[in-house]
């Protein structure tokens, strides 16, 4: 895989998926971009793969461009939550813009392994990481907060009042603003 990605190998594109550590993008082995050291990547089988992991579609070789060019309300959408990942696009939010939610779902489904709202949960966990990773303070939902609040806390593993705890004790401490994440 490693000399695929290397040499620029279009055979292998859709066959597997780089994630590159250090930005935060995956890519198809084919993707112009300038190339990254090999302790620097991540290999996935799907794109779901590397969104759940945090990822984000490069914009150069545009991994989740199926077959050609996506379709115009597809790219508006992706564009939509490229530019704010933390909206959170509901049902209602999709009919407002004339698009029927079971299409959305059905097509994300298809082409990309995992539901629009996924994908969406998907972009907003990778948001948090890398404010996390910028030295972001985050806030910790409380034992509480729903299980939409407290996805992030159970991503990172600090998912129980201990831990929390332990957290803060180890100089990890966080805001009381609320977080959306879900």
């Amino acid at each position: 895989m490693e000399q695929a990605y290397l040499n620029r190998d279009a055979t292998y594109d859709g066959v597997f998926f780089l994630g590159v550590r250090t930005t935060g993008v995956f890519c198809r082995p084919s993707c112009p971009a300038r190339k990254p050291l090999p302790q620097n990547v991540n290999y996935f089988a799907a794109p779901r793969d590397a969104i759940m992991a945090g990822y984000r579609p490069c914009k150069r070789c545009e991994p989740l461009n199926v077959q050609g060019a996506l379709p115009a309300w597809i790219r508006q959408l992706i564009a939509d939550i490229e530019h704010d990942p933390t909206q959170r696009l509901t049902d209602a939010d999709l009919r407002v813009r004339n698009l029927e939610p079971a299409r959305v779902w059905r097509y994300f489904l298809k082409n990309y392994g995992v539901t629009f709202h996924a994908y969406c949960r998907g972009r907003r966990m990778s948001q948090a990481l890398t404010q996390l990773q910028d030295g972001v303070a985050l806030a910790i939902p409380s034992p509480k907060s729903t299980t939409n609040e407290s996805g992030f806390c159970d991503t990172v593993g600090v998912n129980n009042p201990t831990q929390r705890e332990n957290h803060r004790s180890h100089g990890i401490h966080s805001t009381t603003a609320p977080m959306s994440v879900g």
